[in-house]
């Protein structure tokens, strides 16, 4: 197991199982700068690091994240508008490069939820591939409250995952999603007791480790791709993808498992 600890962002390598922890609780994690920072550092790398097979992200204490550090803007009030306007084109595009990182993960990202859920930590819930979700989870934009507009990737996951309509109410209304009112919006996997959502995430991360490593590369990237693909590139990408896998050890351990009425065992070393 190897960690990196920070005062801001704890990043861990547990085998195959890469952690993130936004690590502010007195300030229900709300992210900044030097935070989204280290998370790219830590991203780029593992992006091409093969013996990792599963990201966890999540926030330390009782809360995911608050998204915005909006303390930190009081300094910036004092500017005249085209100056703000100038600073925040900076800071935000600098941001995104964080959720193109995390977009761009060949393996599965888990969102461990509870708690706190706004503005542009919406994005980072949006990015990820499963989203664990403890039932006191609460989900909101916040935006508007402070005279701003959505950012963080919210604004390019929440209409697809929610609906434009539903992602409207967000965004201009400031309305609030509970936990089971995002679950069953598609937004959010899995709803459990926030008792129960460590031992929840770490059976999908296991089971999720346990399946062939290049299956799993494939089926995100094939999902990932879909929107974006007329049908003939993505009946291309099936084609190269399946053809890829058969290529693997795995494939003849599962063919070969199948023939014989028995568990596969995958990821032989």
């Amino acid at each position: 197991m190897t960690a990196e600890i920070t005062a801001e962002l704890l990043t861990e390598i547990d085998g195959p199982v890469a952690r993130i922890t936004f690590n502010r609780p007195t300030a229900r994690n709300a992210v900044t700068r030097d935070m989204l920072q280290a998370m790219c550092r830590f991203l780029e790398s593992i992006e091409h690091d093969r013996s990792i097979r599963c990201i966890v992200l999540s926030g330390a204490g009782e809360h995911f994240s608050a998204g915005g550090d909006v303390r930190g803007f009081n300094e910036l009030l004092m500017m005249s508008g085209a100056e703000r306007r100038v600073e925040f084109t900076g800071r935000i595009a600098r941001a995104g490069a964080a959720f193109l990182l995390l977009e761009r993960m060949p393996v599965p990202v888990v969102a461990k939820v509870r708690g706190a859920v706004a503005g542009a930590a919406l994005g980072f819930v949006g990015g990820s591939d499963f989203v664990v979700c403890a039932n006191n989870a609460m989900f909101i934009l916040a935006h508007v409250r402070i005279g701003a507009s959505p950012d963080g990737a919210s604004s390019f996951y929440l209409p697809r995952q929610l609906g434009v309509r539903k992602a409207k109410e967000l965004a201009i209304l400031g309305e609030k999603l509970t936990a089971t009112e995002a679950q069953s919006l598609g937004l959010v996997n899995f709803v459990v007791p926030d008792a129960d959502i460590d031992s929840a995430v770490s059976l999908l991360v296991a089971k999720i480790i346990a399946a062939p490593a290049e299956s799993v590369r494939r089926a995100k990237l094939l999902m990932d791709r879909s929107p974006l693909n007329t049908l003939k590139q993505q009946l291309d990408l099936e084609t190269e993808s399946f053809a890829d896998c058969t290529a693997t050890d795995d494939f003849k351990e599962g063919v070969s498992a199948f023939l014989e009425k028995r568990p596969a065992v995958f990821n032989k070393k």
